[in-house]
Order: C-alpha cells, then structure tokens, then sequence
C-alpha cells in the first residue's frame, strides 16, 4: 500500500505581513492520486476581502513531500478616513503649511516633526501614529519662537512746547515681533499728531514714538460760545449807522401791511351787518 501524503490549501492575506483570513484545507490521498482545489468550495468568499491571486497548482497528483496551494486575497477598501498635521507657535499662528494624510479606515497613518527655522519644537497634541477612522483626526505640533535679541520702543507724551506731560511708556519684544502704542487721553490737553510708527515690528534699534498735545486755553469753551451769540446779536439789530434807506423802506411796508389789514376787517364787518 502507498503511503498517503497531504496537500494544504490556505488563504493569506496580500502586503507587507501575511495573516490568515480563514481556517486552511488540508487533503490527503495516495501518491501520484489525483487532487482537485479549484472548485467553488476551495474559493471561499471572506467578507471584506476579494480574491486577488492563487499560488501553486490547484490541479494536480499528490506527491512524496507536501505542497501548498495559496489562496491570495485582498482586504477591501473603506470609506476613507483622514488626518490633518497642524505646525503652530504657543499663540496659535501657523508657522508651516498642513500636511493632509487619507487612506482607508483601519490602514496605518504615521506624521512627522519638522525642524521649522526660528524655532524649537515643544509638544505634540494628539496622536503621532495610528489608524484611520471614520471621523477626520487633528494631529497638531507646537513650537516655541527662538528668542532674538530684544528689541525696545519708547512712547513718550508731550506738549508743543517739548514737556513731559503724561509718564513715557517702554515696550519689550523680540526683533521681527509687532508692536502698538495708545493715545492717552489727558485732562488739559487736547491730542494733536503723532511722530513716529505707532505700529510696527520690533528692530535691533531702539525707536522712539512720540505723542504731541496741545495745551487747551482756560475758559476757551465759554469764550467761543459768548462769540457765537455776538455774532448772531450783530446779524439781528441794526448797527449804528447802517443804510437810513433800509430803514425807511421797512417802515412803509409795515404800514401798508397794517392798512391792509384795517380794509379787510372793516369788509368783515359790513358783511356781517
């Protein structure tokens, strides 16, 4: 009697590393027997995956040694999921452009650290590596700003006349960082222009802001409105030695008026007699 050797028939999944999908086939028979794996029962339909290949003889006679016949599938793509890499400062400003990662949900996403100019990386919030989902995944590195030299801008307060009338104030930052100063309001004065930047951006010199008021002149308010009233006063009342002409002409037609006036109520009357 032969001896009876084995046939296998598995299935394994295609990529990088092979992993079983399902249970393997085994067979025997006698050698030189004939075997058979290429019908619809060895062409098993594994949710998820479709059958891409078969390696080795799906047809063919038993043999002294063991033979394998593989049944190759390949896993099914799903609905897309999505990474986004976010580069930022400690104060939320994007210092580098976003990377965005998709591959099928299940699969495998890696992200990297960048090296940025001007900066050192400090935290990374979220997730480095990990798998897709159905949902779209934020992965944000954080960085902090190189400190440069420093910079200084001096913002003085003064009168036209070069006095100090309100304390200067010194701004702080690093070179290439914005600035702003304010306009104060101070009681007495009255603001006037302004000399200098007052925005800009910090540089390795020192600059200097300078704010100029005008001093407001006692009881300046009062003054102005007894003017207006003057004025109004002088456009009303006739002036001592203004034209006699004008005078008389609005005489005679106050009394022309008047007399009209007189016929109209004298007809009045009459009728109502």
């Amino acid at each position: 009697m032969r001896e009876k050797k084995r046939i296998r028939a598995s299935t394994r999944l295609s990529g990088y590393k092979w992993k079983k999908i399902s249970d393997n086939i085994v067979l025997k028979g006698q050698i030189d027997d004939g075997y058979d794996v290429s019908g619809q029962e060895y062409k098993k339909i594994i949710p998820g995956y479709t059958l891409k290949e078969v390696q080795g003889n799906v047809i063919g006679k038993f043999t002294d040694k063991v033979q394998t016949i593989t049944y190759v599938y390949k896993k099914n793509p799903v609905a897309g999921g999505a990474v986004k890499v976010k580069y930022i400062d400690t104060y939320g400003n994007i210092i580098s452009k976003d990377v965005n990662k998709s591959g099928n949900i299940g699969e495998d996403y890696s992200t990297e650290q960048k090296t940025i100019a001007g900066y050192t990386f400090k935290e990374v919030q979220g997730n480095v590596t990990g798998k897709f989902i159905d949902k779209v995944q934020t992965i944000t590195y954080v960085y902090k700003k190189n400190i440069a030299a420093g910079g200084v801008v001096t913002v003085k307060y003064i009168d036209t006349d070069g006095n100090t009338i309100s304390e200067a104030v010194n701004k702080l930052g690093n070179i290439g960082e914005d600035y702003s100063t304010e306009q104060k309001i101070i009681p007495g004065y009255t603001f006037r222009e302004i000399q200098g930047n007052a925005t800009g951006q910090f540089t390795a010199q020192a600059q200097t802001v300078t704010y100029v008021y005008i001093k407001k002149a006692v009881g300046a308010s009062s003054s102005k409105v007894d003017s207006v009233f003057s004025k109004k006063a002088t456009k009303t009342l006739p002036q001592t030695g203004e034209n006699p002409t004008f005078a008389i002409v609005v005489a005679i037609l106050g009394s022309l008026l008047l007399g009209v006036g007189l016929v109209l109520c004298l007809l009045r009357t009459k009728k109502t007699k």
